[in-house]
């Protein structure tokens, strides 16, 4: 009260003197100058900053959509009260350095902040600030990804008043502020969001309190992921600010009567990742700990497991009755009018020889329950004392079918073959809907993953990690590889080979059999057709015309106008349609159509036979695979028969010196980076000790003396 009559009367002292001057010939000078100094003591005088009419941000969310009432909800039980919120600190990773040396590149992709209470209103984060000019914190990155889709971003400034009161929701916990990349693709969602974020949480000691704010999502055709989170942050929420974020259980919108203020918040994800489009790694303990993680919350016991089976499905229910979905079709998965859910991968999975049996009954898929097992491995149901006359236990071998592109064509042959062989094999198919905890669930006791190259093959990380050191196989046509998950692979000490299996560089007579040209026009049809992702290439010119398109191929003058023009000339006569038919046998024909790159200019032409060539169905070449299995089972008896490795990823690296961990041509950078120079992934610091993150861990450091990767043989191991 004192205080408020003593603005009172400066006020009043600040008006008398006002009037003193108003017929001055100074009138007009002094006027904006009291003006000025009367809105900053009447700032100064505020008790409590109330900022519920900030946050209601015209009624819309961040995409411009009206708030639904359902969204308006408020799951937490924090209240809005009066609090006190100090003024806004903050310290980076980068304080220590020169500023020439924080406007780096690399600095700048990488730098973190941890700041001293933030807020989180509907229009986003703010920080608070007293003074009348007040700092504004660098931009952060908050993406762990390449440049091309760096996000940067920073808090706006509130002003607070004198008293810091603030009426708020508070949390005494740290939030964690990122951005997602392609959050609707699982591996994209992964190894460039959540583990980066996982990472950070640890490296900064995140708690299962800890909350986060997504403010920024790079989106892949519209589509958002539903990935669990909630074994992260179990108590903690997800905080978004659009609508169309609200994926799961963990994400809300800010509360709509009051911000929300944290004790602090980490901003940033530091650029960390596998991949070498990332300036700095994180140790491979944190994949580890990512998948320790997820099976201690979601199977530590059968009753955990039975229980979120229970949940999902009581889920799902509810879904369909709200939604008045079909029911599915179990007995063709490919229709396209099948329910997807978290639960179909557990369904369709089929499972050979992980029972005791005899004879050509080991052949059948087995028709296995997905409430089978609460265990980490199958070996209640598939005692060692069974296998005792045949020797040792065989490896777990996984297959991931894809029903749209990549298709293996002979996966029943595949799947056959190594059950004959003895090999216990999941057949798994994701295309039908798969949760994270159902992922995980499948990959937990497999030592072999084949998948074609693609999102399946990020699944990896749930497998365990040694004894056998896994083996990842990619199932690739013989014109296309490429080095996205050997990173990530390399990263976690997995093995990565590639087997193909034609159109070309067939190594004999036997494999040319095996591996017969798969002619796949629809594939071909899809992608030039108007939409397609190399609509660009159009076949059926003239050389004339040819001559054309090549020149606005040349000047970047190849628009949608200029490439309906040149369909239109092929669409009007019959003998261009003809020919066009003819020039795409060639183009999608076993060999290089060196004509058809001369004549419509090899940069469209690669475009398209890239993409061809990745996503083309493609056959496995089965008695070669199953003698590769062979070899690796025989590793894995070498493995158990030595004696234990002081390090647990110690064979790994023996067989990067054996030159038998990577089998495709990218291998040798990868590994340099990931496992031989000072950005390595294995023996560092990280989760055991956060104050020493990065930092070497090893007493005995030659470990890794010497160790080179030689130039990459195609017929080293397999081809």
């Amino acid at each position: 009260m004192d205080a408020r009559k003593a603005s009172l009367a400066s006020h009043l002292t600040m008006v008398k003197n006002f009037l003193a001057i108003k017929h001055s010939r100074r009138f007009f000078l002094a006027l904006p100058i009291f003006v000025t100094i009367f809105l900053i003591i009447s700032l100064q005088t505020l008790d409590v900053v109330d900022l519920r009419n900030l946050s209601q941000h015209n009624n819309v969310d961040t995409n411009g959509k009206p708030f639904l009432e359902q969204n308006n909800r408020w799951r937490p039980s924090t209240v809005a009260r009066i609090i006190q919120v100090p003024d806004s600190t903050w310290t980076c990773t980068d304080d220590g350095l020169s500023a020439s040396e924080k406007d780096t590149s690399k600095n700048r992709r990488s730098r973190q902040c941890v700041v001293k209470n933030l807020c989180v209103d509907r229009k986003g984060a703010f920080i608070r600030s007293n003074q009348w000019f007040p700092d504004s914190m660098p931009e952060l990155n908050l993406n762990g990804a390449d440049r091309t889709v760096d996000a940067y971003w920073r808090p706006r400034v509130e002003r607070s008043g004198r008293s810091k009161a603030l009426r708020a929701h508070y949390v005494d916990e740290t939030l964690f502020v990122h951005g997602l990349v392609a959050p609707n693709h699982f591996s994209h969602w992964l190894y460039n969001g959540m583990l980066p974020l996982y990472s950070t949480t640890k490296k900064f000691n995140g708690t299962k309190d800890s909350w986060t704010l997504r403010t920024r999502s790079l989106i892949n055709h519209g589509k958002q992921g539903k990935w669990e989170m909630r074994h992260v942050f179990q108590t903690g929420y997800e905080l978004v600010l659009s609508q169309d974020e609200l994926t799961t259980e963990f994400q809300t919108l800010p509360p709509q009567d009051a911000p929300i203020c944290f004790r602090q918040a980490v901003i940033g994800l530091g650029s960390q990742c596998g991949l070498a489009s990332c300036e700095y790694n994180f140790p491979s303990e944190v994949y580890l700990a990512f998948r320790d993680l997820i099976s201690d919350y979601y199977w530590r016991t059968p009753q955990t497991w039975e229980r979120h089976l229970a949940v999902r499905q009581e889920d799902i229910n509810a879904a369909a009755t709200r939604d008045r979905l079909p029911t599915a079709d179990t007995a063709n998965p490919s229709n396209a009018t099948n329910q997807k859910t978290p639960l179909r991968c557990l369904d369709l999975v089929k499972y050979y020889n992980f029972e005791p049996s005899t004879g050509q009954d080991r052949l059948q898929p087995l028709k296995e329950s997905k409430h089978r097992v609460g265990q980490l491995s199958p070996d209640t149901v598939d005692p060692e004392v069974d296998h005792a006359a045949n020797g040792p236990r065989k490896l777990v071998v996984a297959i991931i079918q894809r029903y749209g592109s990549r298709r293996v064509i002979n996966d029943q042959e595949l799947s056959e073959g190594l059950a004959a062989a003895g090999y216990r094999v999941k057949w798994i198919t994701f295309d039908n809907g798969c949760g994270l905890p159902e992922t995980a669930y499948l990959l937990r006791d497999v030592n072999v993953l084949l998948s074609p190259h693609g999102n399946a093959i990020g699944t990896s990380i749930f497998m365990p990690s040694t004894n056998p050191v896994p083996t990842l196989l990619s199932l690739d046509a013989s014109r296309y590889s490429e080095s996205w998950f050997i990173n990530t692979a390399s990263a976690m000490g997995q093995r990565f080979m590639q087997t193909v299996c034609g159109p070309n560089r067939y190594l004999d007579d036997a494999t040319k059999t095996r591996c017969p040209y798969y002619k796949d026009e629809a594939g071909a049809h899809k992608l030039l057709s108007i939409g397609g992702m190399t609509e660009r290439l159009v076949l059926g010119l003239s050389d004339e015309q040819a001559k054309s398109y090549r020149d606005k191929v040349a000047k970047e003058e190849l628009t949608p106008k200029a490439i309906k023009e040149f369909r239109n000339l092929v669409e009007r006569n019959p003998a261009a349609q003809q020919l066009a038919k003819e020039e795409l046998d060639v183009l999608i024909g076993p060999e290089i159509p060196s004509t058809l790159v001369t004549k419509y200019s090899d940069g469209v032409v690669w475009e398209f036979l890239e993409l061809f060539w990745r996503d083309t169905p493609r056959y496995v070449d089965v008695p070669r695979v199953v003698a590769f299995m062979h070899e690796l089972q025989q590793d894995q008896e070498r493995e158990k028969a030595a004696a234990a490795p002081e390090l647990k990823y110690q064979q790994y690296l023996t067989y990067i010196r054996q030159s038998r961990a990577c089998g495709v041509k990218y291998c040798k950078e990868i590994l340099q980076r990931n496992v031989i120079q000072e950005s390595r992934v294995f023996g560092v610091h990280s989760i055991d000790d956060p104050s020493r993150w990065g930092q070497s861990m090893l007493v005995d450091k030659t470990i890794f003396d010497g160790l080179e990767v030689p130039n990459w043989l195609p017929d080293s191991l397999l081809t």
